[in-house]
């Protein structure tokens, strides 16, 4: 099945929410990448889109005393982000890694810049006038350099050691990531502020492609580090030897080199590749009617799916390597991802209705409730603007736009 295009949307189709507000001048101004607005959806952006938000719902609450702006590039964007208290500024007329080198440092030149997705324009880390805090989620390409583009290697073999120098604030998303950067000799240390889980259940669900009635699911880069081969191969034989369809969520992606494989003509009617999926709410279908998530990555920060399919009751199949297990603890069943065999057992021991089931999907529901998307928001601003940013007296619930998220997602 192909790949569907991605979706595509802009501050002007968005609708109700950009926030526009004078300055004010007595408050800390903290400028954010919205770089990855526009990029292709994986994790990392799909993060950054929740940081955001709930950024803008801190600002809600009267709880960060803060002068937020969203700096974005201009053309189409790839997520939907509508925020009340955040005014966002498309600046300049180049787009990617020139508008975030060249544009971007211009505009936040004086004030804080948060970059979320692995990297920062080398001229503000230079500028003595501009704070920088960045997000390094992951180092991946170096351990697997040949999962990525030579053009992406190269380019974040020159910008991470003028960051890990340059950085007034370096953020990552696990103590196993941290340990990875520190072993790197950073110039400042470095703060862990963990992903958030599933936010809650939609309030609208699209439409998703006709999927069968049971299946497997996979939600990822089609990456080498990501394990997709083996991740396929087990597919493949769960499709010949258990007649399980399977279900495929992304893509390649711009950065990665693509995987060489086949799905052999005997199972092609069980194997679904279904293309990128960046509506929450689409996305939320297909968690709920999968039953059970493969996820045997070779290399993984703090990854999301693992605690969204665990939010709808799907029992996820997960690697056992560290950052993992710092993610997924008891709520998830482990394999050795280099084992096809490995993966096959534990996928078989989830699948069926049996108390081994049961009691992994309740374990999984008890561990995603650990995640917190404003935690780590929060945390993510004390960081880059210090602890004084937050205000102890936050507003009533009343006062927070929960509707913003819906018209959003």
């Amino acid at each position: 099945m192909a790949s569907r295009p991605l979706a595509t949307f802009t501050p002007a189709n968005i609708g109700a929410g950009v926030a526009t507000r004078a300055p004010a001048r007595d408050l800390p101004r903290l400028y954010i990448n919205g770089r990855f607005l526009t990029q292709q959806t994986t994790g990392v952006q799909r993060a950054a889109r929740e940081i955001v938000f709930e950024i803008d719902r801190l600002l809600q609450r009267g709880r960060l005393a803060a002068d937020v702006t969203l700096l974005v590039p201009p053309g189409p964007w790839v997520q939907r982000l509508s925020t009340k208290r955040i005014t966002v500024e498309t600046i300049g007329t180049m787009r990617g890694v020139l508008w975030e080198q060249l544009s971007l440092p211009k505009r936040a030149s004086g004030g804080t810049l948060l970059s979320l997705g692995n990297s920062a324009p080398i001229r503000a880390l230079l500028d003595r006038d501009t704070r920088v805090a960045v997000m390094i989620h992951d180092v991946s390409f170096l351990d697997f350099p040949g999962a990525y583009k030579r053009a992406y290697r190269m380019g974040h073999s020159l910008m991470l050691p003028v960051m890990m120098r340059r950085a007034d604030t370096i953020l990552t998303v696990s103590q196993t990531e941290r340990e990875r950067l520190v072993r790197m000799g950073p110039a400042t240390p470095i703060v862990v502020a963990p992903n958030g889980g599933w936010r809650g259940e939609p309030t609208r669900f699209g439409e998703v492609p006709s999927l069968p009635d049971t299946y497997g699911l996979y939600v990822g880069s089609f990456s080498l580090r990501k394990n997709f081969p083996r991740t396929l191969e087990a597919a493949i034989r769960l499709a010949r030897e258990d007649g399980l369809h399977s279900v495929f969520v992304g893509t390649a992606g711009r950065i990665m080199r693509k995987p060489r494989f086949e799905i052999p003509a005997d199972v092609a009617d069980r194997i679904h590749l279904i293309g990128q999926i960046n509506d929450p709410g689409q996305l939320a279908q297909i968690y709920r009617g999968a039953r059970v998530l493969l996820f045997p990555s070779l290399y993984e920060a703090c990854p999301l799916p693992p605690a969204e399919a665990a939010h709808f009751g799907c029992p996820a199949v997960v690697s056992n390597i560290p950052a993992i297990w710092e993610r997924c603890g008891r709520g998830a069943a482990y394999c050795d991802p280099a084992s096809v065999d490995s993966i096959l057992d534990a996928v078989r021991s989830v699948i069926d209705e049996t108390p081994a089931r049961a009691r992994a999907i309740a374990a999984g529901w008890a561990h995603s409730d650990n995640w917190s998307w404003s935690d780590q928001a929060a945390l993510v601003c004390a960081s880059a603007l210090g602890s004084a940013c937050l205000l102890d007296e936050p507003a009533t619930l009343d006062d927070v736009d929960f509707e913003g998220y819906a018209a959003s997602a």
